[in-house]
């Protein structure tokens, strides 16, 4: 059991460094840095539900995260020192592209530090302290850079080509020179919210060639501008940034809004008809790794503090931004995948389904804690055009209760089609066009319960390995309905919809339905364009979340007690299945 102090709280995140932006330039200016302790700090982490998984001992030990963005993380600070025994590293691919720089980069290892800081202490009689540890403070971290230059008058800023951004996510998607990674965190963003830029339309495919490899990037700290490359693009989980006393608050410089969407065979673009932000973790006053050698952004827009060699004991403070938003969210699903495959269930005979892109989505959107003012765009007839709150997509990250429906009840049904599924879970399937899956809680609820649906599946974007090239070749229109059901299990009448034509998420979240029995259907509806005429099915991730709601009267302290008994008890029963001793 690892011994944990809180002489000194850190956590992860900052802003979105890339072709713009970045966090609290002022702080960086300033020389706003130090080292000690800092009181009254809160530790992130546990916001979001990741104490289930580290006490469990699922520290993300047999996976492998990729970083990808301007610069590479300095695994000299002492934040990523790693206990004796500990084999996995920072390492950092060097690509061979034309341009690439190569260099450390001081967002980059704010980026890392979140990740996979380690949190041990050498000095501190091998215990370890929250300061240090990121989401994943056992796994691998590998690191890509992209950039050819960066700004020597706006920090953080830099400049890619098409050669060095796709040779890198390529060779990490594909596991050429590097390890393959179980999920790709990109922290960095540029112009392009349609998604059609050579770059996107690349990442977009690879990411779907390889469908085990989770792509999480950033949202970017527009504001009330919307949300650009890569984040714009269909096959990633865009993430927006929260904030506030609680969490809970979409902070105010996120992008967020609706994003263009342009089909191919017609040659119009449709504007401001897509959601963009999947998911929303916390994003600001962090307290990160600081690097400040003469090299990626501080070396060339800041040389009045960089210091050679670099002190391995400093930190940024009040750093704020999606671009530390973004790595909660892919440390949180390296700890999802390090569990899952120790699990005989999950992994038994090969069954890669459970470590697909799509279901991961899926059970991350469907186990979200609802963010303060989030608004779908349910009507009183609980339909949807836009499935996701504009600045927070699906809500917070709730680890808590993405152990619910990723490890138990229903876990993928045996065969296609939908069928009988438990209270909480998921499902993978290939449907055909036209065709209607039907999903029936297996019994009725006997008392008012929440429920939240995701359904995810890929824009058609092929890579090309020959030509290293990529094209956008259809876009499959699903949506997602939820039915009351009778004893019989029959559907009896539709209480929602989501119906959105331009996005490749449906999500529904009901915050009280009466008892009953109920279930939900996912149809295939029809082709928004195919280029091909040959798309005839879909591959998809379905997850949903059930949780009981306390009923009105003088029995409500008495049913929150035995909900709280019941939830805790089911909860502690998953744990003891898949946890390390």
């Amino acid at each position: 059991m690892i011994a944990l102090t809180r002489s000194v709280l850190c956590l992860a995140m900052t802003s979105m460094a890339a072709r713009g932006e970045d966090e609290p330039k002022n702080l960086i200016y300033s020389g706003f840095y130090q080292n000690g302790a800092f009181d009254n700090l809160t530790f992130v982490n546990e916001v979001v539900g990741w104490n289930t998984f580290f006490n469990a001992g699922y520290r993300g030990a047999s996976t492998v995260i990729g970083n990808i963005e301007a610069g590479h993380v300095w695994g000299g600070h002492e934040v990523f020192v790693r206990a004796p025994g500990e084999t996995n590293v920072v390492t950092n691919y060097n690509s061979t592209a034309a341009g690439l720089t190569n260099e450390l980069d001081f967002h980059a290892t704010m980026v890392g530090h979140v990740l996979a800081g380690s949190g041990y202490v050498p000095t501190n009689g091998g215990a370890y302290t929250y300061t240090g540890l990121g989401m994943a403070p056992e796994a691998a971290l590998a690191s890509g850079a992209i950039a050819v230059d960066y700004s020597n008058t706006d920090v953080g800023s830099f400049t890619t080509s098409e050669n060095s951004t796709i040779s890198v996510y390529r060779s990490f998607f594909q596991g050429s020179g590097v390890a393959k990674p179980d999920v790709i965190n990109s922290s960095w963003g540029g112009v392009d919210n349609a998604a059609v830029s050579v770059e996107s339309v690349a990442i977009d495919a690879l990411a779907r060639q390889n469908a085990s490899v989770a792509l999480v990037i950033s949202a970017g700290n527009g504001g009330n501008a919307t949300v650009g490359a890569p984040a714009s693009g269909f096959n990633n989980i865009a993430v927006g940034a929260i904030g506030g006393t609680n969490f809970n608050q979409p902070t105010s410089f996120s992008s967020r809004g609706k994003v263009n969407f342009y089909n191919p065979v017609t040659g119009i673009t449709h504007n401001g008809v897509r959601s963009a932000v999947d998911i929303a973790a916390p994003g600001e006053n962090m307290y990160l790794a600081a690097y400040l050698g003469n090299s990626g952004g501080i070396g060339a827009g800041l040389p009045s503090i960089v210091q050679n060699p670099s002190p391995t004991d400093l930190y940024f403070l009040n750093q704020g931004g999606t671009s530390f938003a973004a790595p909660m969210v892919a440390g949180g699903i390296a700890l999802l995948k390090d569990a899952a495959k120790t699990d005989l269930f999950l992994n038994h005979n090969g069954n890669d389904d459970a470590f697909d892109t799509r279901v991961i989505k899926s059970v991350l959107m469907a186990s979200a804690t609802k963010t303060e003012g989030w608004n779908n765009g349910q009507n009183a007839m609980n339909v949807t055009t836009q499935s996701l709150d504009a600045v927070a997509g699906a809500g917070m990250m709730n680890l808590d209760r993405a152990i619910d429906v990723y490890y138990s009840n229903t876990r993928e049904l045996a065969l296609d089609g939908g069928g009988q599924i438990g209270e909480d879970g998921w499902d993978a399937a290939t449907i055909g066009l036209g065709q209607s899956f039907e999903y029936v809680f297996s019994s009725s609820f006997n008392q008012a319960f929440s429920l939240t649906v995701a359904l995810n599946w890929f824009s058609v974007r092929e890579f090309d390995n020959l030509t290293n090239t990529s094209s956008d070749l259809a876009f499959s229109n699903l949506d997602l309905e939820v039915w009351s059901v009778d004893e019989a299990g029959q559907f009896v009448s539709k209480i929602g919809d989501s119906m959105s034509t331009y996005n490749n998420t449906e999500m529904l979240r009901f915050d009280w339905l009466n008892a009953g029995r109920y279930g939900f259907k996912v149809n295939y509806e029809n082709m928004v364009f195919d280029t091909t005429d040959a798309v005839n099915s879909e591959y998809f991730g379905l997850a949903w979340n059930t949780t009981a709601v306390p009923e009105p009267g003088s029995a409500l302290l008495v049913l929150c007690g035995t909900l709280m008994f019941s939830l805790r008890r089911r909860r502690e029963e998953v744990i003891s299945h898949w946890g390390k001793e």
